[in-house]
């Protein structure tokens, strides 16, 4: 590790996955060499074999801390924000991946008063090849301000950037809120400050079998419909019935694609379900996304 501190922390919370670990420490071995940037992998099961991946890399940039024990994916995630040195951390999952110009992307926004700077990603099992733009830097950002969160996040996780000194004051990840802290804690995150989307795809977020959403899915329908009613409450508390509304179209709409996509009907499904009786259920999302974009 360099004495200095670096201005962004690439921090990974391992478990037990060396081989993707060592293709997601790729990506960040291909990030700018001009940038002032360093890694640090919180391993929470302390393998060797984690360790010698780890330490495959440049240690110059690349540090392995072990944990005193397993303490779960959250609080994991937490450590990982104590434990990265830079002004700004991106805590990426060792199954996921950040493209070569990742950082070239995020390094321009990244400056006072911003909370959080977030890339479009590419979501599938494996990791396709994409050709670099041709000015990641000067991309396009758009602003999503709070009342957005009622659909959904700005970005799955790996896509996301923030400020550390702000994710430490709001305590981090809430592990009360399990498979959906991420989400809930972006949306603390644009509360408190602005939060950038980037027109670039520079991130990749796996979708396979065996992760964590396929086991908890059935707490995420109700987990999620909680926080949308939440997200009504505050960020539309001069038209309630407005706020309740998006939050039951929504978690409807989501509640769809889990019966797609698993098949099983447990009750918090069936309850989501059961929220397409609201008048305008089966309006097309597209226009109602627009709406709660035209009302912020």
């Amino acid at each position: 590790m360099t004495a200095a501190r670096p201005r962004v922390t690439f921090a990974l919370p391992a478990y037990n996955r060396p081989q993707l670990l060592a293709e997601a420490l790729a990506g960040l071995a291909a990030q700018s060499d001009a940038a002032d940037w360093d890694v640090v992998v919180c391993d929470d099961l302390g393998r060797d074999d984690t360790r010698q991946v780890v330490e495959s890399f440049p240690r110059a940039r690349f540090q392995y801390m072990r944990s005193p024990g397993p303490s779960g994916a959250v609080a994991n995630w937490n450590r990982c924000l104590a434990a990265g040195r830079g002004d700004w951390v991106s805590v990426l999952h060792e199954d996921d991946g950040l493209y070569s110009w990742y950082l070239d992307t995020v390094a321009p926004r990244l400056r006072d008063g911003v909370s959080a700077v977030a890339v479009r990603t590419v979501e599938a099992a494996e990791r396709p090849e994409l050709g670099r733009p041709p000015r990641p830097a000067s991309a396009r950002s758009l602003a999503y301000p709070p009342r957005y969160f009622i659909k959904s996040s700005m970005s799955p996780f790996p896509g996301v950037m923030v400020r550390r000194s702000t994710a430490l004051a709001l305590g981090g990840f809430d592990p009360q809120w399990g498979p959906l802290a991420d989400y809930e804690f972006w949306y603390r995150l644009a509360c408190s400050g602005p939060v950038e989307v980037m027109r670039v795809r520079a991130a990749f977020y796996r979708v396979a079998p065996g992760q964590w959403t396929e086991r908890a899915w059935t707490d995420m329908v109700r987990l999620t419909h909680l926080l949308r009613l939440r997200i009504a409450r505050e960020q539309f508390a001069g038209s309630p019935r407005v706020g309740r509304w998006l939050a039951r179209f929504f978690s409807f709409r989501n509640a769809e694609a889990y019966a797609r996509r698993f098949g099983d009907r447990p009750e918090s499904l069936r309850r989501a379900l059961r929220l397409g009786s609201i008048p305008g259920a089966r309006l097309p999302s597209g226009w109602v996304w627009r709406g709660v974009r035209w009302s912020a």
